[in-house]
């Protein structure tokens, strides 16, 4: 009887080490992930100014993906626009057209500037990375501001979908 209540005794205790040991590494798993998903979700400033001419075709690397950033954007929002553009009124269907048009005037510009870092020399580097910077800091805050014009669009055209119904 002794025996069977010490085999007993060790196992039980035995589970308890096994299920803290488990729950210690299962708390760390998900601090980890926490972690993980806060280091992916910040937001990076570029900020062209900092290149020297050295450093000329990283700054461009870094420009060009950029670039390609706010294609990609504009481009999701114009897919986005042409799905919903049954549910909006005209208004609304208007107001998308020019914010995507401004914002693509917005893309060129920084195109250009873009192009003008690619031809640039060591003379004209501190000019043209200021130059560059400006154009990049206009484009990205209009992007941010047409993003939230859109979602306000469409919450409007909803708003307005859901009226007309009632």
């Amino acid at each position: 009887m002794k025996k069977n209540l010490f085999v007993i005794t060790g196992t039980m205790v035995l589970s308890l080490m096994a299920l803290v040991l488990f729950s210690s590494c299962n708390e760390s798993k998900q601090t980890k992930e926490e972690v993980s998903v806060e280091v992916t979700g910040t937001d990076t400033v570029t900020n062209f100014t900092v290149y020297t001419y050295e450093e000329k075709n990283v700054a461009l690397s870094e420009a060009n993906r950029r670039l390609d950033e706010m294609n990609r954007q504009i481009e999701e929002w114009k897919a986005d626009a042409e799905a919903k553009a049954g549910e909006m009124s005209a208004d609304a269907k208007a107001a998308s057209d020019k914010a995507i048009a401004d914002l693509e005037r917005k893309r060129d510009e920084f195109k250009a500037e873009v192009e003008k870092m690619e031809n640039s020399t060591q003379d004209n580097w501190d000019d043209v990375k200021r130059d560059i910077n400006s154009k990049y800091e206009d484009a990205r805050d209009d992007l941010k501001r047409g993003w939230k014009n859109l979602k306000e669009n469409v919450k409007e055209t909803v708003d307005e979908a859901e009226e007309a119904i009632q």
